[in-house]
């Protein structure tokens, strides 16, 4: 039965703050409780039976204790893979002491994605691509704890124990970070690699083209015009095995491009013709595609990839921080368009409350004219609310006008107020 007047209550809460929150903005920000922290309203819907302590198993596996020791037992079992791979490789000399540790590390790795599937279940486990990973992780482990019999290839499928470590990636904010950043790079950086892959089939084509047939028969001629033997270590024909077709040819690329003894085993055989031309063509070949491809290409990929990690690489978390903050982009915008806002509905309170005053002055001018029965008082007064009334402005009086005649400014009454006579 899921609990709606739970939920019910947090959905008020939330319009209570969202009011408070606008309240608070439309008086400039100055609320009493404008330093209190905001409370964050997480809507949980729970159920009763099976289910009633999804509350608590979700708090517990978010504990940072438990973050600690379920991030222990990776790397501890990677420790132990480490240790199997170096002093038992082939799983003869101490088989029931890493069958131990490795019954014991599926059954803590089974019990710890029970809980995550419990305290998450069902949508917010499976939308989390992570939790997929641990999922098909753990579950190869048990069939491999289980010894599940299993068809063809699918037996190269308890080789995913290796990549248990990965896990950490969930575990650790700064390596889900880097992963983050360059799972958003990869889009960017895919466009400079194919341009790198497309010029390398273009050199690998013509590398068939020129040198596919070289060395056929395990001679070449030579520049001096000699013949001389020329094979591989394997007793291959040089240009079969180096370009004799245009998967090879790309390996050999490849290796030009790492720069893995490429210039003795691969070019300097290409150099050694009769043609002295074709000796020139084939040096330039070779060093024009290392600068392009190995000094220009691969820059340009791994500058696409530190911008794209740059510039995309800040997670969800702290984008709402500096959000928050007014550190984003758009939050910057829009907190000035608010400030523009304000500045005009502050202009507006300021012109009303200049027009009261104006009011009130006018009143006060036609009471002095009403006590000392200055005629050119009131119409100075009346041609001034006139011309506010018809938005010409207020007029000043006549300079005959601006004292009156007989009387003394200092002993005049206003209204209201008990005259002393002269």
């Amino acid at each position: 039965m899921v609990a709606v007047a739970a939920v019910r209550q947090a959905v008020e809460a939330r319009k209570h703050n969202k009011g408070h929150t606008e309240h608070t903005e439309s008086n400039g920000g100055n609320s009493d409780a404008e330093d209190a922290p905001a409370e964050t309203i997480e809507t949980v819907v729970f159920c009763h039976g099976f289910w009633k302590y999804q509350l608590q198993a979700r708090k517990f596996y978010k504990t940072t204790t438990t973050e600690v020791f379920v991030a222990s037992l990776i790397g501890g079992n990677f420790l132990m893979n480490l240790i199997e791979a170096t002093i038992d490789p082939q799983k003869v000399l101490y088989p029931d002491v890493f069958g131990g540790f490795e019954l014991f590390f599926n059954i803590a790795f089974t019990i710890e994605l029970g809980v995550n599937m419990y305290a998450f279940w069902l949508c917010d486990f499976w939308k989390s691509t992570w939790n997929v990973f641990d999922f098909v992780v753990v579950s190869i482990g048990l069939l491999t704890t289980l010894q599940v019999p299993l068809p063809g290839p699918l037996k190269m499928l308890r080789m995913m124990r290796a990549f248990r470590v990965f896990r950490l990636f969930k575990r650790i904010k700064s390596l889900k970070k880097i992963m983050d950043s360059l799972a958003k790079a990869i889009p960017g950086v895919v466009n400079a690699f194919v341009i790198l892959v497309l010029v390398m089939c273009i050199y690998s084509i013509l590398a068939v083209e020129f040198w596919s047939t070289y060395g056929l028969g395990g001679t070449i001629t030579n520049e001096d015009g000699v013949v001389v033997p020329l094979q591989t270590s394997r007793g291959q024909d040089y240009g079969w095995e180096y370009f004799g077709n245009f998967p090879k040819s790309m390996y050999t690329m490849f290796q030009v491009l790492t720069g893995e003894s490429w210039s003795e085993a691969i070019a300097r055989p290409l150099l050694h013709t009769p043609d002295t031309i074709l000796n020139v063509a084939t040096a330039f070949y070779f060093v024009s595609f290392v600068v392009l491809c190995a000094v220009i290409l691969i820059n340009v990929v791994v500058a696409v990839l530190l911008e794209k990690m740059v510039d995309d690489g800040t997670p969800p978390e702290e984008d709402s921080d500096e959000s928050s903050e007014g550190g984003g982009s758009e939050s910057t915008d829009g907190a000035k368009n608010k400030a523009a806002q304000d500045d005009i509905a502050i202009m507006k309170r300021d012109l009303n409350e200049l027009k009261d005053q104006v009011s009130q002055i006018l009143k006060v001018v036609h009471g002095l004219a009403d006590a000392t029965g200055n005629g050119n008082l009131r119409g100075a007064a009346d041609s001034a609310d006139a011309g506010g009334e018809g938005g010409e402005g207020i007029r000043p009086p006549s300079a005959s006008s601006r004292q009156p005649p007989g009387d003394d400014p200092e002993k005049i009454s206003l209204p209201g107020e008990i005259g002393t006579g002269a």
